[in-house]
């Protein structure tokens, strides 16, 4: 179906891609970024890019993985360009953010999201989409455009990372009388006491 010319008709595949898929693309760039507000950011270039390119995608049933590929590439670029400009700015190598208070209701889960924040770009996004969004090899594969033993690569060694991370975080944070995991940061605190 050739939609050249008919604006109104993207107009709405777009208001219904948003409705309908907004919240994957969200996650997506979520995700990779770790911020809600450049991750709303890259979603909404993501369905800029979409209209001004109208006029050159031909098949609206694809709509959904184009915008999920494009989500993933802004998402990927707005990343290095922060990681540069931060590491201009600092003139010394990022160190991973971690909590500065003790975790409690949702401890699990920050310490695989600080975890995360670890890994490489590529590592994460991999291990993010397998995962987090239930996605299979072949799809992220095609999203990522890289090989399936790319993707099976980095998954393996995003995996290998996260379980010594959580290993070498858990040992030293470890509060047997309160039965429960403090941060890196609130560990090495305590230790120096």
């Amino acid at each position: 179906m050739n939609l050249a010319g008919r604006d109104d008709v993207w107009r709405k595949l777009l208001t219904d891609a948003v409705r309908e898929h907004g919240r994957l693309l969200f996650r997506l760039a979520y995700r990779i970024l770790r911020h809600s507000a450049q991750a709303e950011e890259v979603c909404q270039q993501t369905f800029l890019k979409a209209w001004e390119q109208r006029q050159t995608l031909q098949d609206p049933g694809s709509l959904r993985a184009w915008l999920a590929r494009v989500v993933i590439n802004q998402s990927l670029q707005f990343a290095r360009r922060h990681r540069i400009e931060r590491q201009g700015l600092a003139q010394r190598p990022l160190q991973p953010s971690t909590p500065e208070v003790p975790w409690q209701a949702s401890e699990a889960r920050e310490s695989v999201a600080a975890a995360l924040d670890v890994l490489p770009e590529l590592t994460r996004t991999v291990v993010s989409l397998r995962l987090m969004e239930g996605m299979s090899g072949k799809q992220v594969k095609e999203l990522l455009g890289c090989s399936a033993t790319e993707v099976s690569r980095q998954l393996h060694t995003g995996m290998e990372r996260l379980r010594g991370l959580l290993r070498e975080w858990d040992d030293p944070a470890f509060d047997s009388g309160a039965g429960k995991m403090r941060s890196p940061a609130a560990a090495e605190s305590s230790e120096s006491r």
